[in-house]
């Protein structure tokens, strides 16, 4: 038997931390964070459902298996290798947040996403804004 879903409050506090946590990590990441973020929901959110004994299709695992895999070679294209491997950080953040929401009500799981998406992006924002962080992009040689 599984947990109920809905039973337990949604806890913003820690998901603001694993946000922050993110967001010092995606610093160090290049370009890769988003995508790190996504695979991370897309794991913690198989393992949640494990966890409260929900059953998924065949044709599910098969969109969450490609999902993960597009995701880790995203991840390394988009942080240049290096800054790929430092996503895996964010990919283990955004799981542990999805298996810290599993048994809040679907309402509170999006919002815990929302937040873990948004404070990294804030950061991001405010870096490039406060001269912080500085994107050059050069194509070709």
């Amino acid at each position: 038997m599984g947990v109920e879903t809905g039973d337990a409050p949604l806890s913003i506090s820690r998901h603001v931390v694993l946000g922050a946590a993110a967001a010092l990590v995606s610093l160090f990441t290049v370009f890769a964070w988003p995508f790190a973020l996504v695979t991370g929901m897309v794991i913690g959110r198989a393992e949640a459902d494990r966890a409260r004994g929900i059953r998924v299709s065949t044709g599910t695992r098969l969109v969450q298996f490609l999902a993960v895999t597009g995701g880790v070679l995203a991840m390394l294209f988009f942080g240049a290798l290096v800054g790929g491997l430092f996503a895996f950080l964010i990919v283990a953040l955004a799981a542990l947040s999805e298996r810290i929401a599993a048994t809040a009500s679907e309402t509170d799981r999006t919002i815990a996403r929302i937040i873990l998406l948004l404070v990294p992006a804030a950061v991001w924002v405010l870096g490039v804004a406060l001269n912080v962080v500085t994107v050059t992009v050069k194509v070709g040689s």
